[in-house]
């Protein structure tokens, strides 16, 4: 196992002590000259003078830098000593997790898996949920920062402002990992879905059903990477099957999405999307099918559309993005299956890597899975036509 950068550090110091280049009240080099000397991150330098200030070794003066402290006959041995005991029981390794909320639908599996692997490489980690509120999420940073983590895998709130204290970790070097989507312009690095060819997926599985007068559904995609790119993929889809898109099958802004509205103002969101849907399915009567960013949201569709007497698969097909892997209360849809546990195993890989000091992609994709659920079938369109051939 390769010795991290930040202990190779910390040696490089100890070893300048005993031999005697660095004796009591010297000046020890900054976290930013550290950082240059050995091409590594400031977050790498600062934990190993973080470490030589917590074993004594130096001593850390806010706004003048790090000193060598008073030497006793220390011999390296127990320096290492020291070293290993702070290891095992000084502080706990942390990692944190932020994210808006995570149930069977979607994000439970990777929770899962992102604790696991933590617990493999000798971290603990910490669960923040925002409920999707970028105030949360600003403040979950703060505090988890204070506590001394040593790296955050951090989903992102949608919306089309990122809030300043990601900003600011992006800034410090701090070892940062998104999940699910990225940030336009911010360079952090990111796990993330092949969202825009699982969107052309199912929207060329609905052209395969017979369906051509397709309706898209969501959130804002504005400022959300995740949205931006399934849309993306339903425009390529359209392009590809040599069929003119109408603007107007494109309906956003619904809020009933995700699982942190269901509160209580749940009932007035709902009839909020309920009206715009009901508009929309007057407005568009020959749209047949519908392509849901998200699988609440789907929920909410089939909700309303039963609500007007309409039935799925019947009247409506309806695809989405995630779905409960246990369905006895709900019906199943056809769905893109998102590779949780990969998604999990990847991330935690890749802020390993940025402990130690070394370089990651920017951006990695991973694949998805189709899965054909009960929601679709053949367009009322293509049976007729088969009936009167």
């Amino acid at each position: 196992m390769n010795t991290p950068l930040y202990e190779k550090i910390y040696e490089h110091i100890i070893k300048q002590i005993e031999q005697g280049r660095l004796k009591h009240g010297d000046r020890v080099p900054s976290e930013k000259e550290l950082a240059e000397e050995f091409q590594v991150s400031r977050i790498t330098s600062k934990k190993a003078l973080d470490l030589l200030a917590q074993n004594k070794i130096i001593e850390r003066i806010r706004g003048k830098g790090s000193f060598v402290a008073q030497q006793q006959t220390v011999s390296k041995k127990e320096i290492i000593g020291e070293k290993k005991k702070h290891e095992r029981i000084g502080t706990t390794e942390l990692i944190a997790l932020i994210i808006p909320d995570f149930d069977d639908a979607f994000g439970l599996n990777l929770v899962k898996t992102i604790e696991k692997a933590c617990l493999q490489n000798n971290y603990s980690l910490i669960i923040r949920r925002t409920r999707g509120f970028i105030k949360e999420e600003e403040n979950a940073i703060i505090d988890l920062v204070k506590i001394g983590v040593n790296g955050m895998i951090i989903f992102p709130v949608n919306g089309e402002h990122y809030n300043t204290e990601l900003l600011r970790l992006v800034l410090m070097d701090f070892p940062l990992v998104l999940v699910d989507r990225y940030l336009k312009g911010i360079p952090a690095s990111s796990v993330c879905t092949n969202n825009q060819a699982a969107s052309e997926a199912l929207t060329t599985y609905l052209f395969s059903l017979g369906h051509t007068k397709i309706a898209f559904l969501s959130s804002s995609p504005s400022g959300t990477s995740t949205i931006e790119e399934r849309l993306q993929g339903f425009h390529i889809a359209y392009t590809m099957q040599g069929l003119k898109l109408d603007p107007n099958y494109l309906l956003f802004d619904l809020i009933s999405s995700s699982p942190q509205y269901y509160d209580d103002k749940t009932n007035t969101k709902l009839e909020t999307d309920s009206l715009a849907i009901k508009r929309f399915i007057e407005n568009h009567p020959s749209v047949t099918a519908f392509i849901v960013s998200e699988y609440y949201l789907a929920l909410a569709l089939k909700y309303i559309l039963e609500k007007q007497g309409k039935t799925v698969p019947g009247d409506y097909s309806i695809v989405c993005f995630d779905s409960p892997e246990n369905h006895f209360d709900h019906a199943t849809f056809t769905h893109i299956r998102q590779h949780e546990e990969e998604m999990g195993e990847m991330a935690v890989h890749m802020l390993m890597k940025q402990l130690k000091g070394e370089k990651i992609p920017m951006h990695t994709v991973i694949n998805y899975t189709l899965v054909e659920g009960k929601s679709t079938t053949t367009s009322f369109a293509k049976n007729m036509k088969q009936s009167n051939e």
